[in-house]
């Protein structure tokens, strides 16, 4: 069984290889390294001591608004060869049907760990050329943990929506969309923004920040205890839409 998921993994990175998915994550990455130093030149120099809270406070909403899109492109360029192509009838008959979603989604989760891990070297590298104040390693780890998490989750339903739609529309369309309501949800009140997955990288955000309504002057940043429980029941959550799609997606009709 191992290894025949190999193979299947193997057969995945050699489809993979053309399409250059790669540049996705970078590109989304060389946005965020540009507007990070437009905040940090727009910062007095008495504000840049608070320099890594300001970024772990500003880059759940950023994330909120690129990531949706970026995931969704990633998925459709993964798995527009099976749809264009027709060809998933008979993929169907040369390899499991369980492992095709499986390795289809794993082969995503390369891209995304891309971003995380590129966002998470940005923001040390960042602080040492600007001399921020000291970084708490928590906040980091929590902040990677939850881009990773959310992320994950949505690329679930980006994935399913690629491999059941004739075209890819209907999915960059469902990502554009997820990135202006995570950003809405934002202003929501906070049981009606829980019910929208896409913005949950705020919801879990790590810092808030505490500023004087009558003079719009920023006070200071304070971290936010992590929600471990309800974090947990995301994932669970995420777990059992997960099945829902693979289960959905191993019983179609081709």
């Amino acid at each position: 069984m191992n290894s025949v998921f190999i193979r299947q993994m193997r057969a995945e990175k050699l489809k993979a290889r053309n399409k250059k998915a790669v540049l996705v994550p970078l590109g989304f990455l060389a946005f965020d390294f540009l507007w990070a130093i437009w905040q940090v030149s727009s910062m007095d120099p008495g504000e840049l001591p608070d320099g890594y809270m300001m970024f772990f406070y500003q880059l759940p909403t950023m994330n909120v608004i690129l990531l949706p899109l970026m995931i969704s492109v990633i998925a459709s360029r993964i798995c527009d060869m099976e749809v264009k192509g027709d060809t998933m009838k008979l993929l169907f008959t040369l390899q499991k049907r369980t492992g095709f979603f499986d390795c289809k989604y794993l082969t995503c989760m390369k891209y995304l760990l891309v971003f995380v891990a590129g966002q998470g070297i940005m923001l040390p590298v960042l602080g040492n050329v600007y001399h921020f104040g000291r970084l708490k390693l928590s906040l980091l780890f929590l902040h990677m943990l939850v881009t990773l998490a959310v992320s994950a989750v949505i690329l679930c339903i980006q994935q399913f929506l690629s491999l059941i739609s004739e075209n890819q529309l209907l999915p960059l369309a469902v990502g554009i969309a997820g990135c202006f309501l995570g950003l809405f949800s934002m202003f929501f009140p906070a049981p009606v923004a829980r019910l929208v997955l896409w913005g949950y990288y705020a919801v879990f955000a790590c810092v808030g920040m505490d500023w004087d309504a009558d003079i719009n002057k920023i006070l200071g940043y304070y971290e936010i205890p992590f929600p471990t429980v309800s974090f947990l029941l995301f994932l669970a959550a995420g777990t059992v839409l997960y099945l829902i799609c693979r289960t959905i997606i191993i019983k179609k009709e081709v």
